[in-house]
Formats: structure tokens, sequence, C-alpha cells
């Protein structure tokens, strides 16, 4: 009981009622993904809002437009849409060597799917339509494809201290291009008893730092709504136009 307080108290602090907004783009990216296991996509991937930057509580998209830096439409599967969801953003300061964890908000409004036409430099645009005919558009530059080293998910390592803190470690990369911009995601994502997504935690860390530390403060916060937990790391280049996914591991 005291796990669906917790839950039903999320949902009404940050699920506004919105049931005759409008919704616009709110951002918009492409890019190259590769992962651990050899599989590789390329993704569309957006998120919208409302003028008062709330995000929907339902799917809310009429349509989309989606081509390349050449004018042409480019072929994307059905897109999915994800419902709203709570996410703790964390990130360490190299300056201070200090951790910095934000309070939870609410995340949602997101649509993505992956598409085989090739990946070129240059312009890509969106226009997005939503269910009551409000027309927004975005442009995104893709740069280029680039080689990224990827973490391996057998090194990672997790215990906790003393203090009740997980501590997460891996393997950093041996050699990254010394001309590329990079950092890594850590994340933990949490479901409820019925295995549906609720929530995320999601950690920028510089590229050879190597490991994690998770305050019980904020591993409690997690750990009081979800049951089952599935984590992973990621490096990308620092324009997002490219992602390399460690394979995931979970509790169950």
């Amino acid at each position: 009981m005291k796990k669906c307080l917790i839950v039903l108290f999320i949902i009404s602090t940050f699920f506004p009622c919105n049931a005759n907004a409008t919704y616009h783009l709110n951002s918009f990216t492409v890019q190259n993904r590769v992962y651990e296991n050899g599989d590789h996509e390329n993704k569309l991937a957006f998120d919208v809002v409302d003028a008062n930057k709330n995000i929907p509580s339902t799917d809310v998209l009429g349509s989309f437009v989606f081509t390349d830096p050449n004018g042409k439409i480019v072929d994307v599967k059905a897109l999915s849409y994800f419902g709203n969801f709570v996410e703790i953003d964390g990130s360490y300061n190299a300056s201070d060597g200090q951790w910095i964890w934000k309070a939870p908000f609410l995340y949602g409004g997101y649509y993505s799917s992956n598409f085989s036409d090739q990946l070129i430099t240059g312009t890509y645009h969106l226009i997005f339509t939503d269910k009551d005919g409000e027309i927004s558009e975005m442009d995104y530059d893709f740069n280029r494809i680039v080689d990224l080293p990827i973490i391996p998910s057998n090194s990672y390592s997790l215990h906790l201290n003393q203090a009740g803190d997980l501590i997460w470690q891996w393997q950093v990369p041996d050699y990254i291009d010394p001309s590329l911009q990079t950092s890594a995601r850590a994340w933990i994502n949490f479901y409820d008893d019925r295995r549906k997504y609720i929530g995320q935690l999601w950690v920028n860390i510089p590229t050879q730092m190597g490991f994690l530390l998770v305050p019980k403060s904020t591993l409690d916060q997690i750990l009081t709504v979800g049951k089952t937990f599935y984590l992973g790391t990621q490096i990308r280049t620092n324009d997002n136009n490219n992602r390399v996914y460690s394979t995931g591991i979970g509790n169950n």
C-alpha cells in the first residue's frame, strides 16, 4: 500500500490535467546506435509539451513528416509512444569532485522509431501535428557517424558500502579518438509489481571515470517504488549523434 500511495502522489503532483491543450515539439534527435551484442540501428526520437511546458498524459500524435538533409521523406517504422514515467537525474562535477542529484520529475510525451535509410551529414527536419491540428517543426543537425568503444557489461561490479550507498564500477575504454568529445551515461530502470515501467535513474559521467556512486537517500527513492530493476551504460558523442550501448543486466 505504501508503494501505491507514493506512486499516486507522484502522478497527482506531476500529471497536470491538459484535456484541451495543444502540443508542440520540445526536442528532436537523430542517432546512430550500436549495441554490445552487435546490433545497429538508426533512431528517430522526439518529445512534445504544451505551451506551459507540461507533458501530455496520453498519446497526442496526429501525424508527422520526417525528412533527410536532401528533403527526402525518410521511411520510418511505426512510432513507439512512451507514457509518462518518473526520472531522477544525476551527474558528476569533475571540477570539485561532487555528485549532483536533482529532485525526481516527470518525463513523457516521448516518441521513437528506427529507420533503415542511411544516415547522411546535414540537417534533418521534423514536422509534428498533434490530434487537434497544432503543427510545429524542428531541425536537427547530424554531423557524422563515428566509432566508439563499448563498455563491457561483464566488467560490471556492484556492492553497497557501509553507509548503504551503491557503488557500481566498470571497465573504462582503453582508447577513444582524442578529437572526439564524449561522455558516459549510467542508468537504472525500475518497474512495478506488474513489470510496468515506472521510472529511471539517469546519470551523466565522464567517459574515463568508470564508476557511479548512488547515495543511500537516492537509492531508497527507487527501491521504495520499484520491484524489478534493469541497469546499463552508454558512451555517446556530446552532440548526441552517436551512442554505443552495453548489454543491460537485471535482477529478475
